[in-house]
């Protein structure tokens, strides 16, 4: 399992980015902060903190009601970019108040997983496919499935920690429940020397250390059932026990 800091982790000092813009009239007559000047705010706040951005693009105004938000790409450098959520937190008269949290979009994470995968592994990685980007909460999970020369595996990219804009997060291998199976299949050939009928497990085993899945063998006509637990984890590598479950 490896520990991955994101892009934005540069941005920690920043903290939460809590700011106040004055809006105008927008859409529908609602108060909002058009896409212009909330890029505008952003990038001299950022400079401000220390880190001057080579462009901010927002997509959407920021209309001005509590829990309203919107999404801008920062980009620090060609490899240092994020997509942090502005959330509002408040209006006084005309200003709309709200704040910065971490996030990466889909294809910033799927380029994040790349490049970490590859440094870990010290590998070629041909692609990375995500279901989704990751936002910056404590717990927050996305999936991956890295293609490293034809061979196909998951990864859960899950977030451990969250500083200001700092967002740390772990790339954990993945055995899909079929994959479990199968290598339960192989061990059992290893060390009896002849290799069970069929295997079927409960679900995928998350390469964490404890994680645990059942699996129930069939030899002819008998099956036992079994636990894996997750033993440790070494680069992309999981490895773990298996005892009768009880």
């Amino acid at each position: 399992m490896h520990t991955v800091t994101t892009a934005v982790g540069a941005l920690a000092t920043v903290g939460a980015l809590v700011s106040g813009c004055d809006g105008s009239v927008g859409i529908g007559g609602k108060l909002a902060v058009g896409k212009a000047a909330l890029q505008t705010d952003i990038a001299n706040r950022l400079a401000k903190a220390g880190e001057k951005p080579q462009s901010v693009t927002c997509k959407d105004d920021l209309i001005g009601e509590v829990g309203k938000t919107a999404r801008c790409e920062v980009v620090i450098s060609p490899t240092n970019s994020f997509e942090p959520v502005i959330t509002v937190t408040g209006v006084d008269g005309s200003t709309i108040n709200y704040e910065m949290s971490p996030a990466l979009s889909k294809e910033q994470l799927e380029k994040g997983v790349s490049r970490m995968v590859a440094d870990a592994a010290h590998a070629h990685v041909a692609s990375v496919s995500c279901e989704s980007g990751l936002e910056g909460k404590v717990g927050a999970t996305a999936h991956c499935e890295v293609d490293s020369g034809g061979v196909k595996l998951r990864r859960t990219v899950k977030v451990n920690s969250v500083e200001g804009l700092m967002m740390n997060f772990d790339v954990v291998p993945v055995l899909t429940k079929e994959e479990v199976a199968s290598s339960l299949l192989d061990e059992f050939q290893r060390q009896l020397g002849r290799r069970p009928d069929s295997a079927q497990c409960t679900g995928e085993l998350q390469g964490e250390v404890g994680n645990t899945v059942d699996c129930s063998v069939v030899t002819g006509s008998g099956t036992a059932a079994f636990t894996l637990t997750v033993t440790n984890v070494t680069g992309g590598s999981i490895n773990y026990s298996y005892a009768p479950r009880r």
